[in-house]
């Protein structure tokens, strides 16, 4: 198959790879090739084999990931020692029925420009790190140079540090929905436009917090106009804090766009 190639993507890969130190460990972030493909397979299933609840991360056979790779740019991993500590995934659904901006109700030119952050996961030796952060952060400039506008993620409400994560780059809750095979997902939306950062929103003085298993009285918010933005966590328990969509502006430089 031709690999596909994204315009402005070029000046991107050639600023891979990147060093920095995470636990007194010198690690390497770079676009992975189908080379990869048994590494980034082995470290899925070390990651699935770890989970205390399985339905927190679905897995993807060999065959989907070969079709992944062979879209330019859409795995980055991180490495330490040659050896591969996390990875994240992009894909671009086009107009595919498992396009999360349908879960949004986007219109369809909207669905169009929509890419998914796919997947994201480290190696437990390297969890507290900060790397799913920082792996959706770069992935998040590969789609800002690509020309794609939305950006979906799901997440399972039973992670909420993964939750908190992506919330941290400018993600907010707009939907949580049943997915695969019946497990709940929240669908998160970012607009390239929006900053990389959860900090810095103008408050609506409209807050209200859920434990994150709740599911009843979130969806109720969502459909009130709500929009999940931050975690917090009290003693064992996670808690979700949505605030009411501004709907006085359709800027879509804005985080509070409906």
């Amino acid at each position: 198959m031709v690999r596909e190639h994204l315009t402005g993507q070029r000046d991107m890969a050639d600023s891979y790879p990147r060093s920095f130190v995470r636990r007194g460990k010198c690690l390497e972030m770079r676009f992975l090739a189908e080379c990869s493909l048994s590494d980034l397979a082995a470290l899925q299933s070390l990651v699935v084999s770890t989970l205390h609840e399985i339905e927190i991360f679905m897995p993807h056979d060999e065959e989907y990931l070969s079709r992944i790779f062979q879209t330019e740019l859409s795995v980055l991993g991180v490495l330490a020692e040659e050896k591969l500590a996390a990875y994240s995934i992009i894909r671009y659904p086009g107009m595919e029925k498992d396009n999360l901006g349908r879960d949004l109700n986007l219109a369809e030119e909207d669905l169009k420009k929509l890419a998914h952050l796919q997947a994201i996961a480290v190696h437990p030796h390297f969890r507290g790190c900060g790397l799913q952060r920082e792996l959706a952060a770069a992935h998040l400039q590969v789609l800002e140079s690509s020309g794609y506008e939305h950006i979906c993620c799901t997440v399972s409400p039973k992670n909420p540090v993964s939750l908190n994560n992506l919330l941290s780059c400018g993600f907010r809750v707009r939907a949580l929905n049943p997915k695969f095979a019946g497990w709940w997902r929240y669908i998160l939306y970012k607009n390239v436009n929006w900053p990389m950062t959860g900090t810095g929103m103008a408050a609506t003085g409209d807050e209200t917090a859920i434990t994150c298993l709740n599911i009843e009285c979130q969806r109720e918010l969502i459909q009130r106009g709500y929009e999940g933005y931050r975690v917090e966590w009290k003693g064992e328990k996670s808690e979700i804090f949505y605030r009411k969509r501004s709907t006085s502006s359709m800027d879509s430089s804005s985080p509070f766009i409906p």
